[in-house]
């Protein structure tokens, strides 16, 4: 199934709210997940190897509740999706402790 992904506003105020640093990173998971959904792979817990500016990364992009889901490729910025259909919206990016709290809220 071919997914398709859109920004949202909040997606956007989180990422100003990230270092230069964790922006980057924010920056590669969205283009790890562009990749994946045009692989055409079926979304499965393992692990998709995504290669950008000779460097291969690992994303991991699992579900975390109804409509949730999680994506990262380091550790230290995850950002959520919620999936409508197949359409996934950007909603937040974050370290570890700041999505739970959002999760929290959600």
């Amino acid at each position: 199934m071919s997914f398709q992904l859109y920004y949202l506003p909040s997606y956007e105020r989180c990422v100003k709210h990230l270092g230069q640093r964790e922006r980057h990173i924010a920056k590669l998971v969205v283009l790890a997940l562009l990749s994946y959904f045009s692989s055409g792979k079926p979304i499965s817990g393992s692990p998709f190897i995504f290669e950008y500016e000779q460097r291969s990364y690992r994303l991991i992009f699992k579900k975390l509740r109804d409509l949730i889901w999680e994506a990262y490729i380091e550790g230290k910025v995850r950002v959520l999706t919620r999936l409508e259909k197949d359409i996934h919206y950007l909603v937040f990016a974050g370290n570890h402790d700041q999505v739970r709290q959002f999760l929290k809220s959600f």
